[in-house]
């Protein structure tokens, strides 16, 4: 069972690394380089959009469980903002479909890292506490 968690957790994690990162690069490449606003300053719409992200770099650097649940919490309004650019007549309507598709694998990577982390951690402590039999 310990293998399987370990395997379970190890994709989640991948899952995670590389949808959080790929968020961070199309935020990026959406408001400094693919279609920066005209009438705002593109740089302040970039740091208003992924310094908070960048914030949980920390969180998922050392793979704490709460920390991946609060990031869970936190990028329910980026799903908000990226379906309602997706399903909007706007003219970076496949950019919003990009990011809904990354947010959403986002929050499902850092819940079930979260989940199954959860249970091998038990799991180990369990074998752990167990008293040997001689």
């Amino acid at each position: 069972m310990q293998t399987t968690l370990v395997k379970k957790v190890a994709i989640s994690r991948a899952v995670t690394l590389f949808s959080y990162f790929g968020l961070i690069l199309l935020l990026s490449a959406w408001h400094l380089v693919i279609a920066p606003s005209e009438t705002a300053n593109p740089f302040s719409i970039w740091a208003f959009q992924t310094v908070p992200l960048l914030l949980f770099y920390p969180v998922i650097l050392i793979k704490h469980l709460r920390g991946h649940i609060w990031l869970c919490f936190f990028i329910t309004v980026y799903f908000m903002h990226s379906v309602t650019i997706a399903m909007s007549a706007h003219s970076s309507a496949i950019l919003g479909l990009a990011e809904t598709l990354l947010v959403t694998a986002l929050f499902i990577g850092a819940m079930m890292f979260a989940r199954w982390q959860s249970q091998l951690n038990k799991s180990l402590n369990a074998a752990k506490d167990k008293p040997s039999q001689e």
